[in-house]
């Protein structure tokens, strides 16, 4: 059984962004979303058979104590150059070392437990500077790969819970969830009724956009895989079209609001009250939270452009 939580909150979201608003009509939909922001605790919280695979996230710049230029400043020039002040982390993508990818060219795979070490490290090194909030650390996008518990095991040498050959021997499932903070839950009643009003924070919690059940591939050293190692550990769909496996075609579950219109999913929104079906052991946890929205849909046009007519 689930253990997530389920509320209810009223607010605004949208069918698709645009520059035309059409119309608009009441109605109610779901959401998970995941009740952490600091990049540390998400990752050590996650249980042993789901991976984090890529988070981004920053230590936002307090603007408290920036000071405004001595020479360049109003009313001798039009504005003021402000000259910030206090150490801060821009916004950063970190890759994991994980089931189901591996990282882009020339980046690194960072294992959890180094990640939050090391994280923390340079925290404690500028937390004391002046103008520096460690509260303003959060995420804004998170990738975790879930398996079978049956297809984990302990790393001899580090200790870390790492996947088995036999996962891809197999071809056994994982799942993939993606979070990010995306602007239908930005509304102040929603935030208030959420209470995720803490110090630092956007008050616009993570949210599930888009779960992805692939199916594991074997290694480049069998017979079945022939070409040289790409980033997914998983069969896309021109893989699996390649190799005539059209049963290892990903299933993609999206929210309408955030796939663009060539991307090819199924909508998500009527799977997310039984999001313990696609990751039994994360919904175990008390990270997630399945919530009821009540708002309004706006639906809008967007011209896009494709070829040059006259000038």
């Amino acid at each position: 059984m689930m253990t997530f939580r389920f509320r209810w909150a009223l607010g605004l979201f949208m069918s698709n962004s645009g520059s035309k608003t059409g119309s608009t009509e009441t109605s109610s939909r779901g959401a998970v979303i995941l009740d952490e922001s600091d990049p540390r605790t998400v990752v050590e919280r996650l249980p042993n058979t789901v991976f984090p695979v890529m988070i981004r996230f920053a230590l936002q710049k307090s603007t408290s104590g920036d000071r405004t230029h001595e020479s360049l400043r109003t009313p001798d020039y039009p504005v003021d150059v402000r000259i910030p002040q206090g150490a801060y982390i821009p916004q950063s993508t970190v890759y994991f070392d994980n089931p189901a990818e591996r990282p882009p060219r020339n980046a690194a795979a960072w294992r959890p437990r180094e990640f939050v070490d090391l994280l923390s490290e340079l925290l404690d090194e500028i937390e004391d500077s002046p103008h520096v909030d460690p509260d303003r650390l959060q995420f804004t996008d998170l990738c975790v790969a879930e398996i079978a518990p049956r297809y984990t095991t302990s790393d001899p040498q580090t200790g870390d819970t790492v996947a088995t050959p036999e996962l891809y021997g197999d071809q056994g499932d994982i799942t993939l969830g993606y979070f990010r903070r995306e602007g239908s839950l930005s509304a102040t009643e929603v935030r208030d009724s959420l209470d995720t009003a803490m110090p630092g924070e956007t008050r616009s919690p993570p949210q599930l956009i888009q779960i992805t059940e692939a199916t594991a591939k074997p290694a480049r050293s069998s017979r079945e895989t022939q070409q040289p190692a790409g980033r997914h550990k998983y069969f896309t769909e021109d893989e699996a079209e390649r190799v005539d496996k059209l049963d290892a075609t990903p299933a993609a579950w999206m929210l309408d609001q955030v796939a663009s219109a060539s991307e090819s999913h199924r909508p998500l929104d009527p799977v997310l009250s039984e999001v313990e079906r696609f990751f039994p052991e994360l919904a175990e946890t008390d990270l997630l939270e399945f919530i009821q929205l009540q708002g309004r849909t706006e639906t809008s046009e967007r011209f896009y452009a494709n070829e040059v007519l006259s000038r």
